[in-house]
């Protein structure tokens, strides 16, 4: 719309200090559009220099995060300072390509460890028209303009940050304490004795509800809590596994 008001200005100020005979007449109708173009032009240069028009606006949004690899999040510096950094993370648990967040002039990236939960908390500011006049009025001229924007990243505690580096290293002396135990006769046979009692407990439990269970019964159930035993302590051993390479390697 300024546009608009500051072409017809200038025109009307051409015709009226030209075509209009009475000098009286032309010279105040060709005074008016001129100070109105000036005006029209004072406006542009207060809208595009000091936000004319304009008001600053916050949105914060907050969605849920996975790590890598079931346990972290990368942590990747980014210039010769350090202060600035790549995150990189999983949106869900079963994403197979990870979601990197890059720095920007107006983005900043921080990672917050020890929270409630793994989230991500996108606060951004933005210059807005403070109402439908001025965005009539300039919208041609300047759109909404993004200040800066802060993306928290929240981590429970026991997922570990790392950077890329690291967290190859960490999946070697993963993969090299892995063979050590399973190599370990006695942990093994541990384990495998571990396992027996599990399943014993749940399927005494069980047959103490349901005296008469068949036999295919029985199997099915041994099969499961087998199955169950051997994924919580998969589990567990990873977790013990993690915390004591996270130590060696002095992360937190």
């Amino acid at each position: 719309m300024i546009f608009v008001i500051l072409g017809i200005s200038v025109l009307a100020f051409f015709l009226c200090w030209n075509l209009i005979e009475n000098q009286k007449v032309s010279n105040v109708t060709g005074i008016f559009f001129a100070i109105l173009a000036i005006l029209s032009v004072l406006a542009m240069l207060g809208n595009f220099r000091n936000h004319m028009g304009m008001e600053k606006q916050t949105v914060v949004t907050t969605e849920k995060i996975a790590p890598v690899q079931q346990m972290m999040i990368m942590n990747q510096p980014v210039g010769t300072d350090g202060t600035e950094r790549a995150v990189i993370y999983n949106k869900k648990a079963d994403q197979k390509k990870p979601t990197v967040a890059k720095p920007a002039m107006d983005t900043k990236n921080v990672i917050k460890e020890n929270a409630a939960k793994n989230e991500l908390v996108t606060k951004s500011t933005y210059w807005v028209y403070k109402n439908n006049f001025y965005k009539a009025m300039f919208s041609f001229a300047q759109k909404h303009e993004l200040i800066k924007r802060t993306k928290t990243f929240n981590v429970k505690s026991g997922v570990l940050v790392m950077t890329p580096a690291q967290a190859k290293e960490f999946g070697a002396k993963m993969k090299a304490e892995a063979k050590a135990m399973q190599s370990n006769p006695e942990a093994m046979a541990a384990a495998k004795a571990k396992g027996a009692e599990y399943v014993q407990g749940k399927m005494m439990t069980d047959m103490q509800k349901n005296p008469n269970m068949s036999a295919a019964q029985k199997e099915k159930l041994s099969k499961k809590y087998a199955a169950e035993f051997q994924a919580q302590s998969k589990a567990q051993a990873m977790a013990q596994l993690s915390q004591k390479v996270a130590a060696e390697m002095n992360i937190k």
